[in-house]
């Protein structure tokens, strides 16, 4: 049972430690800027989440879930997973400063994405682990928790030079999220684990890929986004849109 504790405690402690190493980059809009530091914390994450799936705790998760939280439910998590999204354009229209354009934002996210969702269905239907509550064979990693941590750390990169905190509050929710995910008891702790840093990666990786897209599409990010049409898409489990870039 300790072992446990100790896990969950140190998904918290780890999640949230995430916030000061996210504010490293200096003010720019070349957006291809990635260092090894940057991969540190998505690396360990899901190292960390891999190795806790392969010693198997998911026993002593379950007398851990029935003990302490066996009548929790919450549909919070379903909600507050999309507040980062949110936010990377709520907080432009309230007049405060982001690092990118609209346009630009709008393709970073779909990029970014499209690689969290296409990684996290691949693994999810290749690994076909059980949920804890029986519900069906698809639990890792969470989709939920990787979705959280991906539109935090867009956030994070587009306003951390505005104030710290919004990369704090960013990440707060992306960890409730995925605290949530496991007291519903619909994931295992490496499902969260590994989701956050599926989710943080895919950032990271969107941030890289977008610009040379950009150019290789015959655009300089910084153009205008008038020319930028982007359509939501939501299946129930993931989100992912459609990007029409005109010349």
């Amino acid at each position: 049972m300790m072992n446990i504790k100790k896990s969950f405690y140190l998904f918290i402690l780890l999640c949230l430690s995430i916030c000061p190493t996210a504010f490293t980059q200096q003010r720019d809009s070349t957006f291809r800027k990635l260092t090894i530091k940057q991969l540190i914390v998505p690396a360990s994450l899901l190292t960390g989440g891999y190795v806790l799936k392969s010693i198997s705790l998911k026993q002593e998760q379950l007398e851990w879930h029935d003990k302490y939280y066996k009548d929790f439910h919450t549909h919070v998590d379903d909600i507050i997973q999309y507040t980062p999204y949110v936010a990377v354009f709520g907080l432009d229209l309230m007049g405060i400063k982001a690092k990118h354009t609209v346009g630009d934002r709008i393709g970073v996210l779909l990029i970014g994405a499209t690689i969290m969702s296409g990684t996290v269905f691949t693994l999810k239907h290749t690994t076909k682990v059980l949920r804890p509550d029986l519900s069906g064979q698809d639990s890792f990693p969470s989709g939920h928790t990787a979705n959280a941590f991906f539109g935090a750390a867009v956030l994070a990169e587009e306003y951390n030079d505005e104030s710290i905190w919004y990369g704090v509050g960013a990440y707060t929710v992306a960890t409730a999220t995925g605290t949530l995910r496991v007291l519903n008891n619909r994931h295992w702790f490496s499902d969260v684990i590994v989701g956050a840093g599926v989710g943080i990666l895919s950032a990271k990786a969107a941030y890289v890929i977008y610009p040379w897209l950009k150019q290789k599409l015959g655009k300089k990010p910084s153009d205008s986004p008038s020319k930028i049409a982007f359509t939501p898409m939501y299946d129930g489990r993931v989100v992912g849109g459609n990007l029409v870039i005109g010349f």
